[in-house]
């Protein structure tokens, strides 16, 4: 009985605890909600309190009254659900900025519907300026086929247009903007790259992976108030999808200095996490730059390399030919051409301590990587390095226990699995599919992941992408039950590997991803508890309240 009692009076003891004892009122107090703190010792709670940005207490609602005070903002989540910040691992996030002004071509759904929004752009375009973004989708069109400057040269007969597959793997441009770039039929292809050519050898203005640099050379570079608008959209629309943190993948200088001027300012309302070209990796290294060096708002120490190219573009690097064109089995990435280089340029950002994060999609590209991976651990000794491979979509049997023993983490993004899932059978045949996309497969073998979404290559919404990896529903509706469905995941799993998971994978899974007294007050509020309903009912939700530092950035009207 005695030893009852005391049981019962820790239990008590560690609630008031966790509850707190306030020393001054919270900013801000959440109250009545069902909140998932993402915390195994407690998992559910009703109420938190928020001081200073951070987490001060968790409990009940009546637990927490004390942390009211007159100046305290109270919000009553009426039984809603709370879930931690979401944390995008993966984004191109002032190219989203960017894309949300720029020509629009994803919905095209046809070449016809194609140059006629090229052609209404142009006409509002002034002199001198590009047509830019687009983000085209070839598989909507029936048949499927791929414009050239041919389809857009009409439409288009002064104004610079290079607009890029949504992908970002491959782009045309008119004649324009291959006169510009001085690109003709004796140009030759780059290492990493092709220029697609009609059968007399002339470019048709499409260009794959490292051909594409040809074009983008030439275009002007951004000016800084045009760098602003597209931080300043970002922003808005990152927090009105409850993305309170992003990991931006290859951002350039201008791209930084943008962050570091909002981040100064108290501009930020998502934390930036930067991992700039590895090319450039001994530009934080002289520095002393390291991993997660940096504010809680914005931060550098890692860098971004590329294997290959995409399978939408059959540029992703495979070790067998692709189905349906069995002359290619992709290309290596100019990083990649030596290997020598980039396993000599990855080693010395490794040394330096910088996070590595490499791009790779093809199940040769991946397996690459990890040799990569395993001789720089090799070289420099073991620690803590939380190696990436970006987007491993297409897994050779072979190397899921290697991602594992070498702890490197999977940084997927699942709504490509829905778009891809349309067709990549056709590309790559039935037995390669089996491990495409395989999210349950790298958590059985306890491999870590980290989820995104590659805004702007998809939409940023992270409850899309929850939606995709739970039930993996094409979005031509042909495969409701789930295509490749054993790779499905629970929507814990997707939950946990979009907060926890993607904070672990840039090495601040001590100040985010749960909400936990001391963590950031970074947190959503849902239309609907995704916990509950049909997983199919997950793409509607809404998120009501977006918290970041504990202050509102975003509420939805009522």
């Amino acid at each position: 009985m005695k030893i009852g009692l005391l049981l019962l009076a820790l239990v008590g003891l560690a609630a008031a605890c966790r509850q707190g004892t306030p020393s001054r009122a919270a900013d801000l107090v959440i109250v009545n909600a069902r909140i998932w703190t993402g915390v195994a010792t407690q998992p559910d709670a009703q109420a938190l309190a928020a001081v200073d940005g951070r987490v001060a207490a968790i409990g009940t609602t009546e637990g927490l009254s004390a942390w009211r005070g007159p100046t305290t903002r109270v919000i009553d989540a009426a039984g809603a659900r709370v879930l931690p910040g979401f944390n995008d691992s993966h984004v191109h996030f002032m190219g989203g900025g960017m894309q949300l002004d720029n020509v629009d071509l994803r919905q095209a759904p046809s070449p016809q519907a194609f140059a006629a929004l090229i052609g209404d752009r142009a006409r509002q375009t002034p002199a001198g300026e590009w047509i830019l973004g687009g983000d085209w989708d070839d598989q909507l069109w029936d048949p499927s086929s791929l414009p050239t400057r041919q389809l857009i040269d009409p439409v288009s007969p002064a104004t610079p247009v290079f607009v890029n597959r949504f992908d970002g793997h491959m782009a045309v441009a008119n004649s324009v903007a291959l006169k510009l770039a001085g690109v003709t039929a004796a140009t030759p292809d780059p290492p990493g790259g092709v220029i697609v050519r009609d059968a007399a050898g002339t470019p048709t203005g499409l260009l794959k992976d490292a051909a594409m640099a040809l074009v983008n050379r030439v275009v002007p570079p951004f000016t800084p108030a045009r760098r602003t608008q597209a931080l300043t959209r970002a922003l808005d629309h990152a927090a009105s999808l409850g993305v309170t943190s992003v990991r931006d993948m290859g951002p350039d200088a201008g791209d930084l200095a943008a962050y570091a001027d909002f981040a100064e300012s108290g501009r930020l309302t998502v934390r930036i996490s930067a991992a700039p070209p590895e090319l450039h990796w001994a530009d934080q290294a002289k520095l002393g730059i390291r991993r997660g060096f940096g504010t809680p708002f914005f931060r550098l120490g890692a860098v971004k390399g590329f294997a290959d190219g995409s399978l939408g573009s059959t540029t992703a690097y495979f070790f067998e030919p692709y189905a349906d064109a069995p002359a290619s089995r992709g290309l290596l990435a100019d990083e990649m051409i030596p290997i020598e280089g980039m396993r000599g340029r990855l080693a010395g950002a490794d040394a330096a301590g910088l996070q590595l994060c490499v791009h790779a999609i093809g199940d040769e590209a991946i397996s690459i990587v990890l040799d990569l991976f395993a001789d720089v651990a090799t070289a420099n000794g073991a620690r803590d390095r939380r190696f990436r491979i970006e987007h491993a979509q297409h897994v050779a049997p072979k190397d899921f226990d290697r991602f594992a023993a070498l702890g490197v983490i999977a940084a997927v993004q699942p709504y490509h699995a829905i778009d891809d899932g349309r067709w990549a059978e056709r590309r790559i045949g039935p037995e390669r599919i089996k491990t495409t996309y395989p999210f349950r497969t790298f958590l059985d073998k306890g491999v870590r992941l980290a989820l995104g979404s590659d805004w702007p290559v998809a939409p940023l919404s992270p409850l899309l992408g929850i939606y995709a990896a739970v039930t993996r529903a094409t979005l031509d509706g042909k495969h409701p039950d789930g295509w490749v469905p054993a790779e499905k995941i629970t929507v814990e799993d997707a939950v946990r590997a979009y907060t926890a998971g993607s904070a672990y994978a840039e090495f601040a899974d001590t100040e985010k991803g749960t909400l936990t007294p001391g963590s950031l007050a970074d947190l959503v509020i849902l239309s609907e508890d995704i916990f509950s309903i049909a997983p199919a009912r997950i793409r509607d939700v809404k998120v009501r309240t977006t918290v970041v530092g504990g202050r509102v950035v975003y509420d939805a009207p009522r």
